[in-house]
């Protein structure tokens, strides 16, 4: 591709260049955590779903080195997606930044921002090189979970700081909807309207750009686009996958029957195909973001490997879109949406199979420092059943914070060695268990 045309598509893309303004959206909970890298020299790797909002993220870190005075020129924004770098490579790539360096930004330190970095072949060496020969600050997204841990685990060790990007959580989607709750007063107050946007969340979820459309069919459309961009782009195009009718039941398979207990067994008899193809297509899909996997907890390996697992949806409201399902089920949302909260604060978090069955055990470590039971029962509801509470038996063996997240219920009940905090769900989403927004799920 020559130089001119080059810079042509360049310049389409950081129009800061001569307007020193940056479009960012609602800032992201994640901001902070991304501007503390700034500084260093690691590669900074966003890795989501697409169409999560990690595009705006890196707008956002753009827009904050604008406002500490670096110059525009200094910072470069690629979009690997734009159609006129369809045959994009490591050359071009090479082209594109040292025609930058020569062209625009000859001299100083250089931001480097490249968007779907996993569309190059690659491109995990050239980041590599670029950053060990450069003065330079490199920030990427990917929409493949499996390959880039797989590339930077390989290529990047040492060299990077990964973060993972999910769709709006509920504080973000209120803050999207004007308002945004920093204390119980504040919840207390607001409480009525904070109750309806979580019904409107459960349906809709949280991608950004549905979260603002004001039109539900608008939502609609753009939920089902959502999934089949994530079946054909990050799906059958990357794997080569040919049975795609397959793959598309697999999928809606898993969103329809999220937080309910299956097994490759189970869905390779309910398919009639064969176990390589049942794993290999359910690495694809789970490495797309679309769904994920919730494993056993055990201290036994053999026993986690025989177990089933839980699938959970990305967005409740991808799944409702495309989940075949009679009528909304609305206790197994919220534990969808505890779920994916939950994995926005830690690593490990497994269901237990015990005396009953556990939603969330959390692992710290060599701990179980929480175990968590969703009971999403009608708000006037204050009887807890024994069956809820009978799952906290074995929290004195391990003295794990116990958590029952109810629809609106609020006590404590003490279980004789184990003490149980009920708290609404919703309260616990924006404020955590210790009712101060900012101690996120503790």
């Amino acid at each position: 591709m020559n130089s001119a045309r080059i810079l042509e598509i360049l310049y389409s893309y950081n129009r800061f260049w001569t307007t020193g303004e940056v479009d960012a959206g609602i800032e992201r909970d994640l901001l902070p955590s991304c501007l503390s890298q700034v500084d260093s020299k690691e590669i900074v790797v966003l890795k989501g779903v697409r169409r999560c909002g990690k595009s705006t993220l890196l707008a956002q870190v753009m827009k904050a080195l604008l406002q500490r005075d670096i110059p525009a020129r200094q910072l470069l924004r690629i979009n690997l997606e734009e159609p006129l770098f369809a045959a994009a490579s490591v050359d071009l790539l090479e082209q594109i930044y040292r025609l930058w360096r020569e062209r625009i930004c000859p001299a100083g330190k250089g931001y480097l921002f490249l968007d779907e970095i996993q569309n190059i072949p690659g491109w995990e060496g050239w980041l590599r090189g670029r950053s060990e020969t450069e003065d330079i600050k490199i920030f990427v997204t990917g929409s493949s979970a499996q390959m880039l841990s797989r590339e930077i685990g390989t290529k990047l060790t040492g060299r990077q700081v990964s973060f993972e990007v999910y769709p709006l959580s509920f504080a973000e989607f209120l803050r999207f909807r004007g308002g945004g709750i920093r204390s119980e007063l504040e919840y207390l107050s607001d409480k009525s309207l904070i109750r309806h946007h979580f019904h409107e969340y459960l349906k809709y979820g949280g991608f950004p750009e549905v979260v603002l459309r004001q039109d539900d069919d608008d939502r609609e459309l753009l939920l089902k686009n959502y999934f089949e961009d994530i079946l054909y782009r990050d799906i059958v195009t990357r794997h080569e996958i040919r049975d795609v009718a397959s793959l598309r039941n697999l999928a809606v398979f898993l969103l329809t029957n999220n937080t309910r207990l299956t097994s490759i067994n189970k869905i390779k008899s309910n398919f009639s195909i064969s176990q390589d193809k049942t794993e290999n297509y359910l690495s694809a899909i789970l490495e797309s973001y679309l769904t994920f996997q919730l494993r056993k907890f055990s201290w036994s390996l053999k026993s986690v490997q025989r177990a089933g697992f839980k699938p959970y949806a990305i967005d409740t409201g991808i799944r409702n879109r495309v989940a075949f399902s009679f009528s909304a089920d609305a206790g197994r949302l919220v534990e969808n949406v505890v779920h994916n909260h939950l994995r926005r604060s830690f690593e490990e978090i497994y269901y237990a199979a015990d005396d009953g069955e556990t939603d969330f055990v959390v692992k710290e470590g060599m701990a179980i420092t929480r175990r968590i039971q969703v009971w999403y029962e009608d708000a006037h509801r204050s009887e807890v059943p024994k069956r809820e509470l009978a799952v906290f038996d074995r929290a004195e063996e391990d003295d794990a914070q116990c958590l029952l997240l109810t629809n609106d219920l609020e006590t404590e009940i003490d279980l004789g060695a184990v003490r149980v905090r009920c708290l609404p769900v919703v309260k616990y989403l924006l404020l955590g268990a210790d009712g101060e927004a900012g101690t996120i799920a503790q």
